[in-house]
């Protein structure tokens, strides 16, 4: 079997929530030759494919791309992380149940992560309790920065000690909300920041003693895990050289390589199987980002072209992502 971990999804129940609040949520949902767009003060444009809301669309989708069950997770778009608590409350439940509906009715073919405002960590846990121990949902996706918060800030415990406690898997996808000016042409902010919010996300998880305080804690990190895997030396140098990796009691970099898991979007076959090759088949899951433009559509294709012993692409294409989430 092949599982595509990395899916996204748009809830219906939620374009219909921006529509009724889009005065007080400052986010429109237009039209343009028949793809529905999220549109924002600032001008961005976010298009939302139809594959994203539509499971036949999907289904269909799936078969071309020889995946056979996808785990789901909300658009960061629609993390909210930013807006009035109530109204990223309401989204995140929305998406929650729609996730947890989707799953029931279909769980040969979906399974699906969870998402909360964590830019209020009492709220954030509250609706974490209630989409594991009423929906069903053990996963929890993120992003790698929430309001201009770290992951190390201990704000954030409550939430990584439930998920250590109840084997939830934490799922870092980026959503780069800062505006800055490198970001401002060739598409710069997924090209580079979405791949190096990853990594400052790890980091800080590695160096700010999160996984020293919550060994239990497993973190699935997207996009091949930015540009982490590729300068892993230079992290563990750096923590032989300096005292600022040492500050918050973390240990050298390698003794938590076992938390961190990898998707397989790498849109290159040598980077693809470096990333198996340095951290092991038994730490990467397969992974589309379907149905953005950003995402490897052929994912099956890219394993294709990688030398991997049968057991390892049993691996890669189930084995570790059941043994995470059941």
């Amino acid at each position: 079997m092949n599982i595509d971990v990395h899916q996204h999804f748009t809830p219906e129940s939620v374009i219909e929530y921006i529509r009724k609040h889009s005065t007080d949520m400052q986010i429109n949902v237009i039209e343009e030759n028949g793809v529905r767009i999220l549109s924002y003060p600032s001008g961005t444009l976010v298009p939302m494919p139809c594959g994203a809301s539509d499971i036949a669309v999907r289904l269909e989708d799936m078969k071309t791309m020889r995946v056979q069950k996808a785990i789901l997770s909300v658009g960061p778009n629609f993390f909210f992380y930013w807006m009035d608590n109530r109204r990223a409350l309401d989204v995140a439940q929305l998406c929650n149940e729609w996730a947890s509906e989707t799953a029931q009715k279909n769980p040969a073919l979906f399974a699906c992560m969870a998402t909360i405002p964590m830019q209020d960590v009492k709220i954030a846990l509250d609706e974490l309790k209630r989409a594991h121990e009423q929906l069903g949902l053990r996963a929890l996706e993120i992003a790698p920065i929430i309001k201009g918060k770290h992951l190390d800030d201990e704000f954030f415990f409550p939430v990584f000690e439930y998920c250590a406690d109840k084997g939830i898997l934490l799922y870092l996808h980026p959503y780069v909300s800062e505006q800055r000016s490198e970001y401002e042409r060739y598409y710069n902010g997924n090209l580079i920041g979405a791949a190096l919010e990853t990594n400052i996300g790890i980091n800080h998880l590695l160096f700010g003693g999160v996984f020293e305080r919550f060994p239990a804690l497993n973190v699935l990190t997207s996009h091949g895990g930015g540009y982490f895997p590729y300068q892993f030396g230079r992290l563990m140098h750096g923590y032989k050289v300096r005292q600022e990796p040492k500050a918050k009691g973390a240990k050298s970099p390698e003794n938590y390589l076992k938390n961190i898991y990898f998707d397989t979007i790498t849109h290159w076959t040598p980077s693809l199987q470096f990333l198996i090759n340095t951290f092991g088949a038994d730490h990467i899951v397969l992974g589309s980002d379907y149905p953005y433009d950003m995402g490897d559509h052929t994912p099956i294709d890219s394993l294709d072209k990688i030398k991997l012993t049968a057991e390892q692409r049993a691996m890669i294409s189930h084995i570790n992502i059941e043994r995470l989430i059941g």
